[in-house]
């Protein structure tokens, strides 16, 4: 004969009451289970900051060491700080910086925003962003347009000229049709070939009229602008004053003024 213990008893002794509690335990497991929200990209605020420097016209080696370094050594004291790490490319930096889980995130991007005003950054350096990363903010679907030997639009050929026609139609079709769609926050449009006006200069010339090609850049930078000039009040009519003086063709590149030496103009078709 044997002998049942204290558990074993009540379960025999009360059958119905036990069922009851399995029964209710199932169910309610089901009703939470439907229920439970099951997301591809969840809400997760990442303690993570991001700054990030635009650096225009500088290599990568000048990005880190004007830039990155700097901001790393400023923004490297601050409190919760676990880890900071910096990816320096052409034109741009970008520093992060790993907060630990516990850490306030608004307290450490006000102290990461007071500190980069103490940061001495070269003039032609952008005013540093702060971006919070986000992992909602990745694209969730990608759209790929290709050419193939022949451009199939207008019947053109292939290569180079192809691939400039796509980045237009892209950028001025596909980009333009979906961004009233309604759910998309933004559309960006990568690869291609954008139309960019290359000015090769010639050295013997460079050398013979004493120029560096800083200068000619320099030039070419100040004379492709234009300048807001303020208003103008007429009674009740206001009128903005602005100075267009933005390139509208390859002649009137070639006409800017470099410098003048013995009372003649140095022009940029001149040295190339």
């Amino acid at each position: 004969m044997t002998e049942r213990g204290p558990a074993g008893s009540f379960v025999t002794r009360r059958p119905v009451g036990v069922l009851m509690v399995f029964l209710a335990a199932v169910v309610f497991g089901a009703f939470s289970l439907a229920r439970l929200p099951v997301t591809l990209m969840p809400e997760l605020t990442y303690p993570t900051i991001t700054v990030r420097t635009e650096y225009p016209g500088a290599a990568p080696e000048e990005v880190e060491n004007d830039v990155s370094r700097p901001i790393e050594e400023a923004l490297g004291v601050i409190g919760g700080l676990s880890r900071i790490s910096s990816v320096s490319r052409a034109g741009l930096s970008d520093v992060i910086l790993e907060l630990a889980w516990d850490a306030d995130v608004s307290e450490a991007t006000q102290d990461a925003l007071e500190r980069l005003d103490q940061v001495f950054l070269p003039n032609e350096a952008e005013q540093p962003l702060i971006l919070h990363y986000d992992p909602s903010l990745d694209p969730v679907m990608e759209l790929s347009l290709s050419t193939g030997a022949e451009d199939v639009v207008g019947g053109a050929p292939g290569g180079e000229e192809g691939l400039r026609r796509l980045r237009r139609i892209a950028e001025l079709q596909v980009k333009r049709a979906l961004e009233p769609v309604k759910g998309v926050a933004a559309v960006r449009v990568r690869g291609g070939l954008e139309e960019e006006i290359h000015v090769l200069l010639d050295e013997e010339k460079l050398r013979a009229t004493g120029l560096s090609p800083q200068v000619v850049i320099d030039r070419l930078s100040q004379e492709n602008v234009n300048v807001a000039g303020g208003t103008l009040e007429e009674g009740r009519t206001e009128y903005m004053v602005r100075t267009l003086n933005e390139y509208q063709d390859l002649e009137q590149i070639g006409e800017t003024i470099v410098a003048s030496m013995g009372g003649r103009d140095v022009r940029i078709r001149d040295l190339g």
